[in-house]
């Protein structure tokens, strides 16, 4: 008598047993599934008792994310191993199932795997990996050789199939145009040598539409072994955006909107590289210090400060001519670029209008606030450095406080010297 799995599964006895159990149970022998119940058969479409040998990874596809021991194609080593796989029902859908495998016979390599759908029964770190990747802006798809794994909402949204409709398929004939094949061939290649790849192409949506798509493919690896590939989408314009408003942030100031310190001292840079070409004309920078704004800040609070500070970051910019430039460079200190002036009194007309538009009140949450500006002017010299230039400007600004404010100071020598003076004279207090 033949007693191999097979043999065993046609018995009439253990194969009314089998029948019987409300669970999906095959036998399977040498990495091929030699026998399926009524319960397995019915849900993949076969109501013939009879069953052929097929591979274990057709009829329970790949792994799903999540997985607490996951087995690369149930080929365990203990007793009762638990695994995680995607089984494709008679309606044409994926059903997550989960269960255990166990070895019967490690000599005849013949194993019994006992599986159930994985709703209501999933671990919770499955759960949570699932929940997570719901949960994510960027669309998500998992495959396993040509089948499609799991997608989540968000490849939805962008490609236009749920994930019933996704499932089984595979990317290649969903998403990719026929002119990105070799492209996308070449990608898994990539991921195969690399470990990992980003690039900006292009994919089909449901409907035909071609889109610009930021793409990340990386491998699925299970126990260090790629089982397949896990591939992130995100729109190619909303990538640039991003970008661009970091590098926006990174350059300017979170409460006005004016370039900071750094963005300044580049455009002093390249105003100085345009002076040196064209001599004729010079330019400067002006440094402007609130009068009294500690007093303000401390009487009406921090928020009418901050509401102080925007509003006289707009008069600034509502003064400047197109090809001038402010900045905040800390607390209430605000500097401007003046370019294309022919002398040193070209930039003190500047300071001046600046000190009326200083001088008007503010409204402040619906009060009049009244304040003033301490203005230091420098003039760029010959081989001036951006950084000197904004530093003569601040010592001449403070030569301007220390006067009473409300007014400019050139600098020079004069003021070089009483700054140097008022400088010992804070050492020695």
């Amino acid at each position: 008598m033949d007693v191999n799995l097979a043999a065993n599964a046609e018995s009439l006895k253990q194969r009314e047993i089998l029948d019987a159990l409300p669970a999906l149970v095959f036998l399977e022998r040498d990495g091929r599934i030699v026998y399926a119940n009524a319960e397995a058969r019915q849900m993949m479409g076969h109501a013939e008792e009879e069953w052929l040998p097929r591979p274990v990874e057709d009829v329970l596809w790949g792994l799903m994310p999540g997985t607490a021991e996951p087995q690369t194609q149930l080929a365990g080593t203990r007793r009762g191993s638990p695994f995680h796989a995607t089984l494709p029902t008679a309606n044409g859908r994926l059903l997550a199932v989960e269960g255990t495998h166990s070895i019967t016979n490690a000599e005849l390599r013949e194993s019994v795997i006992v599986a159930h759908p994985g709703g209501r029964g999933r671990a919770p770190k499955t759960r949570l990996m699932e929940d997570v990747l719901a949960s994510i802006p960027e669309a998500v798809a998992i495959e396993h050789g040509e089948h499609v794994l799991y997608t989540n909402p968000a490849f939805t949204r962008m490609f236009g199939y749920t994930a019933e409709e996704a499932g089984g398929g595979s990317l290649r004939e969903l998403i990719v145009p026929a002119e990105r094949l070799s492209e996308h061939e070449a990608l898994a290649q990539g991921v195969d040598e690399r470990g990992r790849v980003t690039v900006e192409t292009l994919r089909r949506n449901k409907a035909g539409e071609t889109l610009e798509v930021n793409l990340q493919m990386a491998p699925l690896l299970v126990d260090g072994a790629r089982m397949g590939y896990v591939c992130t989408f995100r729109d190619a314009a909303d990538c640039r955006g991003s970008e661009e408003e970091m590098q926006h942030h990174a350059m300017h100031d979170a409460l006005t909107g004016l370039p900071n310190r750094a963005l300044f001292l580049d455009h002093v840079n390249l105003a100085l590289s345009r002076r040196a070409r064209h001599p004729e004309r010079t330019c400067g920078v002006l440094s402007l210090n609130l009068d009294r704004f500690r007093e303000i800040n401390d009487a009406l609070g921090h928020a009418a400060g901050d509401a102080l500070l925007a509003a006289v970051a707009e008069r600034l910019r509502d003064a400047l001519r197109p090809e001038d430039s402010a900045a905040r460079l800390g607390g209430d200190e605000f500097a401007v670029l003046v370019e294309d002036i022919a002398s040193a009194g070209d930039l003190e007309s500047v300071a001046r209008r600046f000190l009326l538009e200083m001088a008007r009140p503010f409204e402040i949450f619906g009060h009049p606030v009244q304040s003033a500006a301490s203005i230091g002017v420098a003039v760029a010299a010959e081989q001036t450095e951006p950084d000197l230039l904004v530093r003569d400007a601040c010592q001449a600004m403070y030569c301007a406080k220390h006067a009473g404010g409300g007014r400019y100071e050139l600098f020079g020598e004069p003021v070089e010297a009483r700054a140097g003076a008022q400088t010992r004279a804070r050492a020695q207090e």
